[in-house]
């Protein structure tokens, strides 16, 4: 049976995010969005980690620990608070079996700590699919990885470079899915691809850039042309993926 675990965090982009990632390393996740839903959520199901942010409206993340742990059944059960702010650190130091990560969160080494408190989720016999897919425009991104779900891919979306880089390292996908976007200062798939080749390993997976038209072009100085899927419409590129991920 897959371990359970509860994320608990008002932003559902956050929740949406860590939920993919945990259910793909095979864990069981559980969700709250605040810290009363949070607490009751610990007594009902029993999960064997907490990850939390701090600041929540109503109740946070600290008034929520400090009713968990006051409650016999659930004040051993780990729990790893996180923040934008490193001051919160200080308010949790007297809290045992709390441990505190900044934010933006470091994913993998989050999952590495969750593994070495519960012993890690149950992994996957005949793992699914996998796609890491990178993008700029959220709307598209969110298009892209529902086509792609549909196709029974577990998708893994990255952040930035150096989150796709990670997430490559450690879930090995099938193949990876990256935006060709105009501005390289926000997202340059280049950069990505070229950490790959220097790692033998990683070098061979598949890697495609989707981009507009207009940038065909400039994306083709940099990959091969079947490695590129352009688009006018958000319409086209989806048609276009759906052929390629039926390949």
């Amino acid at each position: 049976m897959a371990k359970k675990i509860l994320i608990v965090d008002d932003d559902p982009s956050i929740v949406s995010l860590l939920n993919t990632r945990f259910t793909s390393e095979g864990y069981d996740v559980s969700s709250a969005s605040t810290g009363e839903e949070a607490i009751a959520k610990v007594s009902s199901e029993k999960p064997l980690a907490i990850i939390m942010d701090v600041m929540m409206p109503q109740t946070s993340g600290y008034e929520a620990m400090q009713k968990i742990r006051q409650n016999p059944e659930s004040k051993n059960i780990p729990a790893i608070i996180f923040s934008g702010k490193g001051s919160m650190k200080d308010f949790f130091a007297d809290m045992a079996g709390v441990e505190f990560m900044r934010k933006p969160l470091d994913f993998k080494a989050l999952i590495d700590r969750v593994d070495a408190l519960v012993g890690g989720g149950e992994k996957r016999v005949n793992p699914l699919k996998r796609v890491v897919l990178g993008g700029v425009e959220d709307f598209l991104v969110a298009k892209i990885e529902a086509l792609l779900k549909s196709q029974h891919f577990d998708v893994l979306i990255a952040l930035h470079e150096k989150d796709a880089v990670q997430l490559i390292q450690s879930s090995r996908p099938t193949m990876v899915l990256c935006q060709f976007w105009e501005d390289e200062a926000v997202l340059d798939p280049r950069k990505i691809a070229q950490e790959l080749l220097q790692q033998p390993a990683l070098a061979t997976i598949p890697f495609y850039v989707y981009c507009k038209n207009a940038l065909s072009v400039e994306a083709m100085k940099h990959f091969k042309t079947d490695r590129i899927v352009t688009y006018k419409e958000s319409s086209d590129l989806l048609l276009a993926l759906e052929v390629l991920v039926k390949k």
